[in-house]
């Protein structure tokens, strides 16, 4: 883990961007769910889940670092919290106020040209 340290990891964690990485890489190596039966008939592919899953939770437990000494834990059950927390409750956008909805730009109307009904 050479250049990379715990301030490095509560750095990242305090970036909701960063975050809403996590949340996706780890819903793409499928931590939250299961993406194969458990039969065993896709045996080359399980191997590749496994694989996927265990780089998703070792992003995980890097990620895990940057949590008060406390908090961490194992499972890198607080980052984990933290990270659906952010996907699931993002902070609204800022509104754009320089535009009323009420009133239509002109210059977007392509039938102003025409003229009104009189």
């Amino acid at each position: 883990m050479s250049g990379f340290d715990s301030e490095d990891a509560e750095y990242l964690l305090n970036r909701p961007e960063f975050l809403r990485f996590l949340f996706t890489a780890i819903q793409g190596a499928g931590i939250l769910g299961q993406y194969a039966s458990a039969n065993g008939q896709m045996g080359r592919d399980l191997g590749h889940f496994e694989g996927r899953r265990s780089l998703g939770f070792e992003l995980l437990m890097l990620a895990d670092a940057g949590q008060p000494e406390p908090l961490r834990s194992p499972e890198a059950l607080a980052t984990l919290d933290l990270i659906l927390r952010e996907a699931l409750n993002p902070k609204p956008k800022p509104k754009d106020k320089k535009r009323d909805h009420r009133k239509p730009d002109p210059s977007l109307d392509r039938y102003a040209a025409l003229g009104g009904d009189d």
